[in-house]
């Protein structure tokens, strides 16, 4: 039922950790119970690390690895960018995969519309950023 790549980031992330001298975006969906504690460390608009804390489904967490791992490095605006083509593909709409990063991995969610909101939460953090 699930990507073998979105199992693997949910049971093994690589960027779950606080992260010190970040203020974290707290995140939480209702629906599920997931909360997270997203922290992005940005200067002159580029996203330079990240990490994730927090509980949740194994959606949740994957998606929030996966994050991490496609807008590290790349200016804020094409993150912003990226979450948009995020979002056409965890609803089964025309996305760019090329666009994605790792963040394809997440792409089976599109057959579990309940868990869309699971998928986003991490990617919410991005309209949170100062």
């Amino acid at each position: 039922m699930y990507d073998e790549e979105l199992l693997e980031r949910s049971m093994h992330p690589e960027f779950r950790g606080e992260m010190d001298g970040v203020e974290p975006i707290l995140l939480f969906n209702a629906s599920c119970g997931d909360e997270l504690k997203m922290y992005l460390k940005v200067s002159k608009g580029v996203v330079l690390d990240g990490r994730f804390a927090g509980k949740g489904c194994a959606i949740a967490l994957a998606s929030a690895d996966a994050f991490i791992a496609s807008i590290k490095g790349k200016a804020v605006e094409e993150a912003k960018e990226m979450s948009k083509e995020f979002s056409k593909m965890i609803v089964g709409g025309k996305y760019s995969e090329e666009k994605l990063g790792k963040a394809k991995c997440m792409s089976s969610v599109s057959r579990m519309p309940a868990r869309v909101k699971c998928a986003k939460l991490a990617w919410e953090s991005l309209d949170k950023l100062a």
